[in-house]
């Protein structure tokens, strides 16, 4: 079996909780990941300390990846990081800005530098936040990354598959798993409030499965109910 997990953002017992469910469902499968392993969470070093021991998963970028990267190679997004990892990751790592390659990127260099920008399947794409509505149609080759890892509205609003495919994404926490038909989002804002769940969906058999080792079907989702989208503090910010 194939499950895709939705967004970590540090959350490592939650992870670690998720990935023994899944290993009493089927103890052979593959993993593919959403992006979003670091920021805001509950430590985001042990987190990646962890994704490297798991065999057989896919890693995909998640704009909180992007942000450390493109600051590296580029010098941008150092707002973000402020923002977004100055009271987690930074102290997780015991680093800042001027520290990041030293203590963040060379130790996790293979990891970082495989990351992938999308994963798919005959039925399913799997990207961190589906894909910009004006590129759906295009070589998928040919996207840059960025339209990848940023979209929201727009993307929700498109009513197509992706390249005849259904979407699987992240990027957005829902308060439980989204789907119209042709999208399912699986970020159940694991990282907002200590009781919310991470939660994977498994391809073959069309079930969602969460670190609480509950499951529900594709077919229960009902589709003209779209749950609320999360805008509270992260529960370790709000100490």
């Amino acid at each position: 079996m194939t499950f895709v997990i939705g967004d970590i953002h540090g959350e490592i017992t939650k992870l670690k909780r998720l990935i023994e469910n899944i290993d009493q469902v089927d103890n052979n499968v593959k993993l593919v990941f959403l992006g979003d392993y670091v920021n805001k969470g509950e430590n985001s070093k042990e987190v990646l300390e962890y994704l490297i021991t798991l065999k057989n998963s896919v890693f995909l970028m998640g704009n909180h990846e992007y942000y450390f990267l493109e600051y590296l190679k580029n010098a941008t997004y150092s707002d973000k990081l402020q923002k977004y990892a100055g009271a987690t990751t930074f102290i997780d790592f015991k680093m800042d800005l001027n520290n990041i390659s030293e203590k963040f990127y060379l130790p996790y260099k293979s990891f970082f530098d495989t990351l992938q920008a999308y994963y798919i399947t005959d039925s399913y794409f799997v990207s961190h936040a589906g894909v910009s509505p004006c590129f759906a149609t295009k070589p998928l080759e040919d996207i840059p990354l960025k339209e990848f890892l940023f979209n929201r509205y727009d993307f929700f609003n498109y009513p197509h598959k992706i390249h005849g495919r259904i979407a699987i994404f992240g990027h957005t926490g829902f308060n439980y798993p989204y789907y119209d038909g042709v999208k399912i989002g699986i970020d159940t804002s694991a990282v907002y409030e200590r009781e919310n769940r991470l939660t994977s969906y498994c391809l073959e058999e069309e079930f969602f499965l969460d670190d609480h080792n509950h499951q529900v079907s594709l077919r229960e989702l009902k589709l003209d109910r779209t749950p609320w989208i999360n805008r509270t503090i992260p529960y370790r910010e709000s100490k």
